[in-house]
């Protein structure tokens, strides 16, 4: 199967299949594999290729290097982030709402937008080493309606706060312990845990597996569906979200993270 086309030499995102199994490689191992507008962009095609492959029952979703994912890319990010924001939120609605079964892979760290696209997969294996985390709240960002919904339908009230408020990055078994993952395992053991669930799952029949998935989505949308329920409540978080995005808050929590200092926030 090949690949996404990108602007870079190297793609962006690697496709691959084997018998039952597709993985979709993140591809920016320097950058710690930090999402761009154009990687979001891949991720979505990639998954429609995987989609349409009539031997494909599984997508693995894996990272190059030495983590899974690191978050937002900054230089995006820091431009202000309202032509970032639509990209990446398109590429969860498509992991969230891939016809397939995923399973996302988590080695060495999966923060910010990382732990987000881990979040919208429906399976999570991490090390037990690795480090998760949402650090939003530290840089200045605020994380959009949606995906603090997302993580008060996975993990609850209590960790959803916990996560987005303190900035605090858990373990994989912590991770495991507070229900943000799956399984929690040692890393030497990542590669054949995420393989025999993903070989489980692909033994399962197609229709009742895609069936089962989709009824869970349409409970999952039930459930949140706030955001047409009450739109004059999510247009002002929304803009409360852009205007975070637009702060010099942010301009400082990023130059604070790239310097290795505490931020100095003022609010504005």
């Amino acid at each position: 199967m090949s690949s996404p086309s990108s602007t870079d030499t190297v793609a962006l995102v690697e496709v691959t299949a084997e018998g039952a199994l597709g993985t979709l490689l993140l591809n920016r191992p320097d950058s710690r594999n930090a999402l761009s507008v154009q990687m979001c962009e891949d991720v979505v095609v990639a998954l429609h290729g995987l989609e349409a492959d009539p031997e494909v029952r599984v997508v693995i979703v894996k990272g190059a290097g030495p983590v899974f994912c690191a978050g937002a890319d900054f230089a995006a990010v820091g431009a202000g982030g309202m032509d970032f924001l639509p990209a990446f939120e398109n590429m969860l609605e498509a992991v969230a709402r891939c016809t397939l079964p995923t399973v996302a892979s988590i080695h060495g760290a999966a923060l910010g937008g990382g732990l987000q696209l881990a979040t919208v997969c429906d399976f999570r294996v991490t090390e037990s080493d690795a480090k998760l985390g949402i650090p939003s709240a530290r840089l200045g960002i605020l994380v959009n309606f949606e995906n603090v919904q997302r993580l008060v339908l996975l993990a609850g009230v209590a960790v959803a706060k916990e996560v987005l408020m303190t900035s605090r990055t858990f373990s994989g078994d912590e991770a495991a312990h507070a229900g943000l993952v799956h399984r929690s395992v040692a890393p030497e053991s990542l590669d054949d845990e995420v393989i025999a669930l993903a070989d489980q799952i692909a033994r399962g029949a197609p229709l009742s597996v895609q069936g089962v998935k989709r009824s869970i989505q349409v409970i999952v949308d039930h459930l949140g569906g706030a955001r047409s329920a009450t739109p004059e409540t999510v247009e002002e978080i929304d803009h409360l979200v852009a205007a975070a995005y637009g702060s010099e808050d942010l301009q400082e929590g990023i130059a604070a993270m790239s310097e290795k200092r505490p931020p100095n926030f003022t609010g504005t």
